[in-house]
């Protein structure tokens, strides 16, 4: 059964969704509650199991990382068989997103790797061990990707991050990446928690912050909503496409990132050219969206496919 959210909760959210290493005495100020009312609604979110994780947006491009998204189709698995292809991936130190979906294909992992070499060691290692349970794959590089906020849940203003991009590499010293491993998955942790989970002082923790974050290594801390928990599905659908030149394709990007209910889009190279996600309470308004884009870019659109995830099981933007 589906959590119900009042105005107030939806706030919460949208708050926590920009920043959720916002105070509790800020949400309050901004919602209107008390600061422990705030805390009473915080820990109904984690008994209702609403938020999967808070977590920091780490760009990591400037650390020299591409994104491989891997789709498989499975064959002759066993419940037993799926959970442990899907525990392989959770445990393996490159995967950033793990999920069950339902479509054309059963699983999708993205992984990051600083060479094709090193994406195809990492791909075979799986396949090695699980390709009998293994029907088919598609492999997709990630040429870069926005990503936006969730304007659906109240009126909140437009936010993207985008990675992929060219951009200067950034090296990280062992007191960064001792910050990252934590923050990366706890982006709501406090700095006396990351004082005592790291061995750093204090100054040292909110100057490396105030760093990775000027620098823009670290883009964002947001939360991953347990989404079917709200009622709401989430969806990618993929694109071919034909004559998409930089006009198009900057007209598309424009129309996705105007739209409430989309909340990723990302360019690919590979099989398929484009990849747009969706949150909708239903599939008849998930198809009415994409009718609309059928219409509107009827000059450019090939073929398409439509996913839904239906299970989230890692997300870690700095899982190394």
């Amino acid at each position: 059964m589906a959590v119900k959210l009042d105005l107030k909760d939806r706030k919460m959210l949208t708050l926590l969704d920009e920043n959720s290493r916002v105070s509790n005495s800020h949400i309050a100020k901004k919602v209107g509650l008390s600061k422990p009312a705030v805390e009473y609604r915080l820990k109904r979110f984690e008994k209702n199991n609403v938020i999967f994780s808070y977590y920091s947006v780490i760009d990591f491009t400037k650390l020299g990382y591409s994104q491989y998204k891997v789709y498989f189709k499975f064959q002759n698995v066993s419940l037993e068989d799926e959970k442990n292809i899907i525990n392989y991936w959770n445990k393996t130190n490159n995967s950033i997103w793990v999920a069950q979906i339902r479509g054309r294909w059963d699983l999708t992992v993205s992984i990051l790797a600083k060479s094709n070499f090193e994406f195809g060691t990492i791909l075979n290692k799986f396949m090695n061990q699980y390709s009998k349970f293994i029907l088919d794959k598609d492999v997709l590089l990630t040429e870069y990707s926005p990503i936006y906020s969730r304007e659906y849940l109240t009126e909140t203003r437009p936010n993207e991050f985008v990675y992929g991009m060219p951009s200067k590499l950034y090296e990280l010293d062992d007191a960064d990446i001792k910050i990252l491993k934590i923050i990366s998955k706890s982006a709501r942790i406090s700095v006396l928690d990351l004082v005592k989970k790291t061995g750093l002082t204090r100054d040292t923790i909110n100057y490396r912050l105030k760093k990775l974050m000027k620098e823009k290594l670290i883009v964002q801390h947001r939360c991953y909503l347990n989404l079917k928990n709200l009622g709401i599905n989430h969806y990618k659908i993929i694109f071919r496409t034909k004559n998409l030149d930089k006009i198009s394709e900057k007209k598309i990007k424009t129309w996705v990132s105007q739209h409430k209910k989309a909340t990723q889009f990302l360019k690919l190279i590979g099989s398929w050219d484009l990849e747009i996600e969706f949150e909708t309470e239903t599939e008849d308004e998930l198809y009415k969206i994409l009718t609309e884009i059928r219409k509107e870019f009827s000059d450019i659109i090939r073929d398409f496919d439509i996913l839904r995830i239906t299970e989230t099981y890692k997300y870690d933007y700095f899982p190394f």
